[in-house]
């Protein structure tokens, strides 16, 4: 009877994990939260990471508020969020994550409250209701403090480290300011260095390169021409571009976007010869900023 019992539990978990891999695999949105550290001392720092991932393009989902973590006996000193992509076999896979320092205000248990986000699909319309798990983290008492003199020699000691500190930073100042003509050009390179990437990594997926191609160009209008790009569809992009105070960047942005999402969405594989055409005329602007 109990070998009976156990072979069912085996199968309905098989099945249970086929299922999930399944969803997963055809664009389902999935998350998680984790924390660094179970436990800490009262003077120590944890880091909270979120992750987002589904199968597809960054732009599929959308998340239209993302909520800050509600938690006991722990303040927020400062946060950030990251997206990438990796290339799977049907495309990509997009990971996207929120990390968040987190310090003591007290000790005991602390408590990071389940998160309760939205997401939508931007091809379906379709939301998902998606949720985390509560966190707890110990946190030991704090430290007494010493209630010893500190000696005045180590006083006078750190007054000159303080000294030298400060002329070293007001040196490397100046020889900053000195360079700076020479380092105008860095933020355009890096587009270019972006674009060989593109190039050299999705030789083997032309269709991938244009894909990779449309959102470097939205990275680019957004960051260095200050237009709001972000999680519009293509049509809204192209319009928002036609405000581009440049004749010739309109013209060649408005070209280069339609191109890309022209040959993401045809059946057929754009030709090699499309994708160095491409690659050479995007480069070619590129290289002409940072002159």
């Amino acid at each position: 009877m109990k070998a009976v019992s156990l072979s069912a539990v085996i199968g309905l978990t098989v099945v249970f994990l086929c299922l999930t891999v399944d969803a997963f695999s055809a664009g389902q949105i999935s998350v998680s939260a984790v924390v660094s550290r179970g436990s800490i001392p009262f003077e120590g720092i944890d880091t909270l990471t979120v992750s987002l991932n589904w199968v597809g393009e960054p732009f599929q989902y959308v998340i239209d508020s993302f909520p800050m973590p509600a938690m006991e006996k722990f303040k927020i000193l400062g946060s950030s969020s990251a997206t990438s992509t990796v290339p799977t076999a049907g495309g990509e896979e997009t990971h996207r994550t929120f990390i968040y320092v987190l310090s003591p205000v007290d000790y005991g248990t602390g408590v990071i409250a389940p998160l309760n986000l939205t997401a939508k699909n931007r091809t379906t319309g379709e939301m998902t209701e998606l949720n985390t798990g509560r966190i707890t983290i110990e946190i030991a008492k704090p430290l007494p403090v010493s209630k010893n003199k500190i000696p005045s020699f180590v006083i006078i000691l750190g007054a000159i480290s303080a000294v030298i500190i400060m002329a070293a930073i007001a040196g490397f100042l100046v020889l900053r300011s000195k360079k700076r003509p020479a380092e105008v050009a860095a933020p355009q390179l890096r587009y270019i260095d972006a674009l060989d990437a593109i190039k050299k990594e999705t030789i083997s997926d032309r269709k991938l390169f244009y894909s990779r191609l449309y959102r470097l160009l939205l990275q680019f209008i957004e960051k260095e021409r200050g237009l709001a790009v972000s999680g519009k569809t293509g049509e809204e992009v192209i319009g928002i571009v036609a405000s581009l105070s440049s004749e010739n960047e309109r013209s060649s942005f408005t070209a280069w976007l339609q191109k890309a999402l022209e040959e993401k969405y045809l059946p057929d594989m754009p030709s090699s010869g499309e994708v160095e055409n491409s690659y050479n005329a995007v480069r070619k602007f590129f290289e002409s900023m940072s002159r």
